[in-house]
């Protein structure tokens, strides 16, 4: 397993704990997790990537041991964190990949911030028209609050395909337990705060914009993000070139299959990007919008 180390970086809007891994002047990826999650799930990921590869991984707001707080939940909030942690880290040209609620988050943040970016990789993602969370729902997620069994069982339905090949049965169970704590511990209003946010937050109209390279993968097992969902993502963003299905993983492939994941990353983001650019430009001329990516 790679070296991994742990920082707190002070923002001006949060105090982030930070995970990375590999060599500091190598590629920068910048890796944001979903809901009920932390750093922590991209763990069994970072121990396969080359050390050529300088991934970053940050507890999000509420989540690990970043700051908790009562309210800044909204995509656009976190979003705005994103780009406060960005600076501290002085990042530029990084590839930036979000899974779950985070893909939301990156979306967000590539619209607003894109000429920072080298590519856009959205892991199983809220689709780009957001996502409707109803009232049974979230009444379910508070519930999940208090009961830890109900957590522990939500959290092992993210993840059919387990253990991964990398883990053994027990060293897969203690690493489960471990997110299962992470996410009991989550700030309060963090539990409901994404989802309804997710309710209110919808880009299918902004998706034109988002032309530098993107890169969607989906597991054929994910119980949360429907196909015909991502499909749509596809479609809207001119970026994303194909749809990449990932076969028998859930929702949660850095953790069902690391290795497979990895790869599919690894040869994108140091692919030549030219078969990029004709749509770059088409979509730049044919929406008026010509800010370079």
């Amino acid at each position: 397993m790679r070296n991994e180390t742990l920082n707190f970086i002070e923002t001006e809007r949060l105090t982030y704990c930070v995970r990375t891994s590999g060599s500091a002047d190598g590629v920068p990826l910048l890796l944001l997790h979903g809901s009920h999650a932390s750093s922590r799930w991209w763990e069994p990921f970072f121990a396969i990537l080359p050390e050529s590869i300088y991934a970053i991984a940050p507890d999000l707001r509420g989540c690990g041991q970043s700051s908790h707080s009562h309210d800044g939940y909204g995509i656009e909030e976190q979003a705005a964190d994103i780009a406060g942690l960005v600076e501290s880290l002085d990042l530029a040209d990084f590839d930036l990949a979000g899974h779950g609620s985070g893909g939301a988050i990156a979306i967000e943040y590539a619209l607003r911030h894109r000429q920072r970016l080298h590519s856009l990789i959205l892991i199983d993602s809220v689709p780009i028209e957001g996502a409707f969370t109803p009232l049974q729902g979230l009444q379910l997620l508070s519930q999940m609050r208090e009961d830890r069994s109900l957590l522990r069982q939500a959290l092992s339905a993210l993840m059919p395909a387990v253990p991964p090949p990398t883990m053994t049965g027990a060293e897969f169970e203690a690493f489960f337990e471990l997110l299962v704590e992470d996410a009991s511990g989550m700030a309060p209003a963090a539990f409901t705060g994404v989802a309804e946010a997710l309710g209110r937050w919808n880009r299918m109209d902004e998706g034109h914009r988002l032309t530098l390279p993107t890169l969607l993968l989906l597991g054929t097992e994910d119980v949360v993000v429907e196909r015909e969902a991502a499909t749509r993502s596809l479609l809207a963003i001119p970026g994303a070139s194909n749809l990449e299905i990932l076969r028998g993983v859930g929702h949660s492939p850095m953790i069902e299959s690391p290795v497979v994941l990895a790869e599919r990353i690894i040869e994108f983001i140091t692919e030549d990007f030219e078969s990029f650019e004709e749509a770059r430009d088409y979509a730049s001329e044919g929406n008026g919008d010509s800010d370079d990516l």
